[in-house]
């Protein structure tokens, strides 16, 4: 009996701590939930947000309007799900900052103003939408012409969108399958643009953004075309002036060259011709130096001179790279041959020589000829005659006449200065002279009094004797 009775007593103590540890819970949760107020906490969400690089928190509790505030530490906003590169997002209180979608769970355990609350709702932090019109290069994409439409490996350098934000830009790639250039000439009809075929994105942070075509209702995700603005600059060419000797003219100018363009500066099968316009004056000299004495010169030319094509080249997609041009080897200017035919010349017998004057004549080659020199050119120096004092004719020679841009040549100097005896004098006549490239001759005649004196005495004896000799005879007769 006495044993069973403690049996009693032990289960009942048993059951009794049994009910105490059931219950107590109850207690204490029937104890709080007497504490929490009657004020209903607002829960916000985020409407699918777009990224932009950094974390973003999705939800917000908040007081209700003119309410007491929340207890911070009773506010509890967690994520989870799957980025947009396909890892998993696992529950954390850590907001994410990468595109993708999430469950984001959000509550607010109770207080003596606030009851207690909680919710959840998917959000997509949804990627960057890069527009084609907003595609471009660190530099303009250009090339010279080469008569095709390829695109060289770093015309590219630097594609990049202005949709990326700064702190991606590295990180961020930009993949197309081919690049080609609409139109294959420097100028054509319409704009020239690159086409970029298939572009995608890839990189750390690619998943962060796609591609949209603006123009068009259907927005692709994988790959898109787009194109961008390019241009296609001429090809330089050499352009060499071919020249030739001539004869002294008096002036510095080329009259007879060739232009011809190099032909390993143009692109195979294509070929191209140069012209010289109205205003192209090429001259022999230096570049900076016009020359038109008798010498050995190069020949110079500076702009006035074009490109055309010749069996249906473009001449458009080339460029003169040189607007200074000059030949590659030196011509001659040679000496103008001109005849000097001296005036007759006298003087009388005692007197100081006279100029030896002479008139001047171009050789034309065979046609004939034309008188004088060339533009304002002047003969230096003098003619010479044949030493002697006694009367008589004597050559005439060419003595120290010269000009260094002519050939000289003396035409009949033979008896061209006579000695006249001054008794027999009738006329002197002087010689032409020579001025300024004009040779003028001019002849005086000096006319010594007439015996007018002699002739009347001549008459008066004639009167005379024909009056004795009449009286004589009459007397005779008588």
């Amino acid at each position: 009996m006495k044993k069973t009775k403690y049996i009693r007593l032990f289960l009942g103590l048993v059951l009794t701590i049994i009910l105490n540890l059931t219950c107590f819970p109850i207690g204490v949760l029937a104890e709080t939930e007497a504490e929490q107020g009657t004020l209903i906490p607002i829960i916000v969400f985020s409407s699918d947000p777009v990224y932009n690089g950094d974390p973003q928190i999705l939800a917000a509790v908040n007081p209700v309007a003119d309410g007491p505030d929340l207890n911070p530490e009773l506010i509890e906003i967690t994520y989870k799900g799957i980025s947009a590169n396909g890892e998993a997002y696992p529950l954390s209180t850590i907001p994410p900052s990468v595109a993708g979608t999430y469950m984001v769970f959000a509550a607010y355990r109770g207080d003596e103003d606030y009851q207690n609350i909680d919710d959840k709702r998917e959000i997509n932090i949804k990627p960057i939408e890069l527009k084609t019109t907003e595609f471009s290069t660190e530099k303009p994409i250009t090339k010279v012409y080469d008569g095709n439409t390829s695109v060289l490996e770093n015309a590219l350098k630097g594609l990049g969108n202005a949709g990326v934000i700064d702190a991606d830009i590295n990180e961020v790639i930009f993949n197309y399958k081919s690049a080609t250039f609409l139109f294959k000439d420097v100028k054509p009809v319409n704009p020239n643009l690159i086409i970029l075929k298939e572009m995608t994105v890839s990189g750390e942070k690619g998943k962060n953004y796609i591609i949209v075509d603006e123009n068009k209702v259907t927005k692709p995700l994988a790959s898109i075309d787009i194109s961008l603005g390019a241009n296609i600059l001429p090809k330089p060419v050499e352009v060499i002036l071919t020249g030739q000797d001539k004869v002294y003219d008096a002036t510095p100018n080329l009259h007879d060259y060739q232009l011809s363009v190099t032909k390993t500066d143009l692109i195979e099968g294509e070929e191209l011709g140069a012209f010289g316009a109205e205003n192209f004056y090429p001259y022999y000299g230096e570049i900076n130096s016009q020359q038109k004495d008798v010498g050995n010169y190069y020949v110079w030319a500076t702009g006035g001179f074009y490109l055309y094509g010749i069996n249906g080249t473009n001449a458009e997609n080339y460029t003169i790279n040189n607007q200074t041009i000059v030949s590659n080897k030196k011509y001659d200017i040679t000496l103008a041959t001109v005849t000097v035919i001296p005036a007759h010349v006298s003087k009388i017998q005692g007197e100081a020589d006279p100029a030896l004057t002479y008139a001047v004549w171009q050789d034309d080659s065979g046609d004939g000829f034309n008188k004088g020199l060339y533009a304002d050119d002047v003969m230096f120096g003098s003619l010479e005659r044949e030493a002697g004092e006694a009367v008589g004719t004597y050559d005439v020679f060419l003595g120290s006449l010269n000009n260094s841009n002519y050939r000289v040549i003396l035409a009949d100097g033979t008896d061209k200065f006579e000695i006249i005896k001054k008794e027999e004098a009738v006329a002197v006549y002087g010689g032409n002279d020579y001025n300024n490239g004009e040779n003028r001759a001019t002849e005086k005649e000096e006319e010594l009094p007439m015996p007018y004196m002699g002739i009347a005495l001549l008459l008066l004896l004639l009167i005379a004797g024909a009056i004795f000799f009449g009286k004589n005879r009459l007397t005779k007769m008588d």
